[in-house]
């Protein structure tokens, strides 16, 4: 498992599961199979077709920027994670792979409640093939939600704080309106203290403290 988007100030992150059979992972890894930031978009699109041919199954999880500011993102990532664990099921997996973010022992725990073998570690996504395959899955997927959004809110860029693109889309929908921000923004986000001030939340707030 990888998700794709967990630093963006806009749009959903997205979390995926790929079902591999052993016998298939020198066949990924023939056709280039990676990191999906090692490649480039086009490149990612054709793996997306090849990894739902040969894999047994992918499971994909999505969250949305409200559910991130009302949640830790590392606990919400591990929830999505064991969601995706629970679907898989059915098919049987021996081995759970996934990149590891934070504390993982609320996972780990729950792998081998499972019988499962947990391996969880940092960097999964460009040293097991089976993680390389759902980083691209989650990536292609979040591009495509990223490309459909834009054709309602306009050209904001790649979504993440770091991309002025995305700084001055955020800086004139706050010029437009400077209460009632697009629902892709996430509003827990630091960025949004400098130049969208009235948008940002805290967690404290959301939770009540």
């Amino acid at each position: 498992m990888d998700e794709a988007g967990r630093g963006c100030i806009i749009g959903p992150m997205i979390i995926a599961g790929v079902i591999v059979d052993e016998k298939i992972e020198g066949i990924l890894k023939e056709i280039g199979v990676k990191d999906s930031k090692m490649l480039s978009r086009e490149k990612r699109e054709k793996l997306f077709d090849f990894i739902s041919d040969f894999a047994e199954a992918y499971i994909v999880n999505k969250a949305y920027p409200e559910e991130i500011d009302s949640n830790n993102l590392n606990d919400l990532t591990y929830m999505k994670i064991i969601q995706i664990i629970y679907a898989s099921l059915p098919f049987q997996p021996r081995v759970v792979t996934i990149d590891k973010v934070g504390n993982e022992e609320i996972v780990i725990e729950k792998i081998r409640e499972l019988g499962l073998k947990d391996n969880v570690v940092y960097e999964a996504d460009v040293n097991f093939i089976e993680a390389s395959a759902a980083s691209i899955i989650a990536k292609v997927i979040r591009d495509r939600i990223i490309d459909s959004l834009k054709k309602i809110y306009g050209d904001f860029g790649s979504g993440y704080p770091s991309d002025p693109k995305t700084r001055q889309w955020i800086t004139e929908m706050y010029e437009k309106d400077k209460n009632n921000p697009p629902p892709i923004i996430r509003r827990t986000w630091k960025t949004l203290l400098k130049i969208a001030p009235n948008y940002h939340i805290s967690k404290g707030e959301l939770y009540g403290y």
